[in-house]
Formats: C-alpha cells, structure tokens, sequence
C-alpha cells in the first residue's frame, strides 16, 4: 500500500515537472549566450525626471558614451501649458 502512494507521487511529481518545463518552453525561455548576458548587464541607459515650478521632463543619459538627450519637457507660461519636446516613441540615436 506505501508502494503504492510512493508510486503515486512519483509519477505527479514528474507530471508537474513536465507540464512546468512545457510552460516554459512555449513561454520562450531559453539559455542565454554569455555576449547576451553581458548586455543586459550593462545597463546602458539611465532616466532621470526633473521639474521645478514651471516646467518637467526627462533625461536619457547614455552611460557607455556619456551623451545625454532631452526626451520629454512640458512648460507653464502663465495661465498657458505647452508640450516643448517629446521624443517618448523614438529610439535614442533617433532623438535629435
């Protein structure tokens, strides 16, 4: 009768094995290459928000070369509210 429940359980066991290793491979898990590990280890870009009392935006710094870009700025003027810049949908080398 323990044969039997050892049995049991062995065989879930390695039906939910299977059925998580099935999961996964239609999820598209995979092994990285080291060269894609590298990559996203490198966290190449950074954001940083800024504003003060009458205007906002982001920055996109680029951390491998240093240069920095303007991606998002909103301004009041007054009673008027104007959207200055925004590059939200470009890549970064398109922003100009």
């Amino acid at each position: 009768m323990a044969d039997k429940h050892y049995r049991e359980r062995i065989k879930f066991f390695f039906l939910g094995v299977f059925v998580v290793v099935a999961v996964l491979s239609l999820m598209g898990a995979r092994l990285l290459d080291q060269e894609e590990v590298v990559l996203l280890n490198s966290d190449r870009y950074r954001i940083a928000a800024w504003g003060d009392g009458s205007a906002h935006g982001a920055f996109v710094m680029d951390s491998i070369t240093g240069e920095t870009k303007i991606v998002y700025r909103y301004k009041e003027v007054g009673e008027e509210k104007m959207l200055e810049r925004s590059h939200l949908n470009l890549r970064f080398p398109e922003i100009p």
